[in-house]
């Protein structure tokens, strides 16, 4: 077999000494020496009769010129056994220069000679005649290529399942590895913000404690997020299921961000009908979806924008949870690399804040997780529409009673629902 072709780039991450070999026309080349046009037709029948695989013999000039190809059938209807080869030969058979690719062959041979299958094409080596290439050794070339690259491909793919198994238990062992003095860091620095154990003389001691249990509150989130999506990814994030009282936990959730959409000058509002059924889902991770989009909406929303969210059960009834803001939208580009892991818009709003792109990603992942799926319209200067989309045999159910639900209208106001 001949070496991998040095001017195909190997694949992406792997090494060069890995490389699937590239199987050229070369390997398909008998080197059967040519006759010449006025050999008798008679010895070209004696020899292909020795050589029972070959489909043909080639027609050179003296030079090394291909001037035909002779093929068996051509000879059985020749009558005279010593007329000359060049009677009987193909003028413009299908000449292939010996490092084509076995796939270009093929292409060749389909578009511009099918019958070339059957009669056989000359293999050139720098514009000369190398030999004789069938189509039974070219069908046997590429079946044992198409078996080569599926055993490769086979192998890439378990050693990525066990690089993602790997990557799976990195991400847990180092998660616990950090929360423990992570929480111990942000417990102390609460413990300072708040006073607990004495007034601090200059009160900037108390806004720098502010800050590290707030950059620790948003390590936290990056880990547990890092986890998440990593075992969605492995196929390994369990749900625990309930029956969910889903406008209790949108109202909350829209609370959760106020304080945040507030200090942007965005406002928040919720539109839920009272009669929204309950959903058999996983209710942290139902309250993690929000609020990644409420989030996600807030943070792209310039300030006197707003963000609402809604609830509908559509006529198919599938359960659908909306976050619609008024902010910059998204063009087709952006909303593909958005939902990419680590992908960020690169835009004036999205610079002024933190984020490391995996909310979207995850968000997609943990609805798929419930059977559902996430609808997403947005163009620019329109603003985004993403919606949650849950099947309908997850809607339904008994939930015990509970107090009226107030109407949360942003900016930290709650408003009673109407009777």
């Amino acid at each position: 077999m001949l070496d991998p072709d040095p001017t195909s780039p190997a694949p992406s991450g792997t090494p060069e000494t890995e490389a699937a070999p590239v199987l050229v026309a070369a390997l398909l080349a008998v080197r059967e020496p040519p006759v010449g046009p006025d050999t008798p037709c008679h010895t070209l029948r004696d020899r292909l009769a020795a050589q029972p695989g070959l489909p043909g013999l080639a027609v050179t000039a003296e030079d090394g010129r291909v001037l035909g190809l002779v093929d068996r059938l051509a000879l059985a209807g020749m009558a005279d056994p010593q007329a000359p080869a060049r009677t009987a030969m193909d003028p413009a058979p299908l000449l292939v220069e010996a490092d084509r690719p076995l796939c270009e062959v093929a292409r060749r041979i389909m578009q511009d000679k099918p019958g070339a299958l059957a009669s056989g094409f000359v293999v050139l080596e720098d514009g000369r005649y190398l030999g004789i290439g069938s189509g039974v050794a070219l069908l046997a070339r590429t079946d044992e290529q198409i078996i080569q690259r599926t055993r490769q491909l086979d192998e890439a793919r378990r050693a990525a399942e066990r690089a993602n198994r790997a990557k799976t238990a990195f991400f847990a062992c180092m998660s616990h590895e950090i929360r423990t003095p992570l929480n111990a860091m942000m417990g102390f620095a609460e413990l300072l913000e708040q006073e607990v154990l004495g007034p601090i003389a200059n009160p900037l001691y108390r806004d720098y404690a502010r800050d590290i249990a707030e950059s620790g509150r948003h390590l936290m989130d990056l880990i547990n997020d890092l986890l998440d999506l990593s075992k969605a990814e492995a196929g390994r994030l369990e749900l625990a299921e309930s029956l969910v009282d889903v406008p209790r936990v949108a109202v909350g959730s829209a609370r959760l961000l106020s304080d945040r959409a507030g200090r942007a000058g965005v406002g928040i509002e919720t539109d839920l009908p009272a009669d929204l059924p309950p959903l058999r889902a996983d209710e942290r991770k139902l309250r993690q979806m929000l609020l990644n989009l409420l989030s996600n909406a807030v943070k792209f929303t310039p300030p006197d924008g707003v963000v609402t969210l809604n609830g509908r059960v559509a006529a198919d009834g599938t359960l659908c949870l909306s976050v619609h803001d008024t902010g910059i939208g998204m063009t087709a580009d952006e909303l593909e690399k958005a939902l990419e892991p680590w992908g960020q818009i690169d835009s004036a709003l999205g610079r002024n804040h933190i984020g490391t792109g995996l909310g979207l990603p995850l968000t997609k992942r943990l609805v798929e997780l419930h059977g559902g799926r996430l609808d997403i319209d947005t163009a620019p200067d329109r603003g985004t529409t993403m919606t949650l989309v849950f099947p309908a045999e997850r809607v339904g159910g008994s939930l015990a009673p509970t107090p009226a639900l107030p109407r949360f209208a942003g900016e930290g106001d709650w408003v009673p629902s109407p009777a």
